[in-house]
């Protein structure tokens, strides 16, 4: 009977390491989407150049694809124009070098001209190359207001 609880407290204390740095990687996935979020309001065109993959694509709320230069030529224009871009009610999964984010991102600002206020529930995929998080793909869905 000792031996079975000694088996399973060694094997407690070897995966608590592996679940800490599991939440150690979706915190960090987690705020890089804060930092992202943040870049895009203020136009910092560098934090997204470094942020997004080359092949990075996003499949918008009306089933369009667009893709990393998009997103970058948008920037430099400034069209749209943000007054608020916050990430939130998010969560994180992490599958080896993989990780993904879901949650809301709510926005506001013109564009065209034209004011917008819309949340937006998303699923963003980033993969780990060379120690760094670079996200791959985008997806969002506009949650309808009452």
């Amino acid at each position: 009977m000792h031996r079975i609880a000694l088996a399973a407290a060694l094997s407690l204390a070897v995966s608590a390491p592996a679940l800490a740095a599991a939440s150690a990687d979706e915190q960090a996935l987690m705020d890089l989407e804060n930092r992202i979020s943040d870049a895009y309001l203020h136009g910092d065109t560098k934090t997204v150049e470094a942020s997004l993959d080359e092949r990075y694509t996003l499949t918008n709320s009306r089933g369009l694809v667009s893709h990393r230069e998009d997103d970058l030529r948008e920037l430099h224009a400034g069209d749209p124009k943000y007054t608020e871009f916050r990430t939130h009610d998010m969560q994180a999964r992490i599958y080896g070098d993989t990780g993904i984010v879901i949650g809301v991102v709510s926005l506001k600002g013109t564009s065209g001209g034209k004011a917008f206020d819309a949340d937006m529930r998303f699923t963003d995929t980033f993969v780990r190359a060379n120690g760094a998080w670079k996200m791959v793909a985008a997806q969002v869905t506009r949650i309808e207001k009452p």
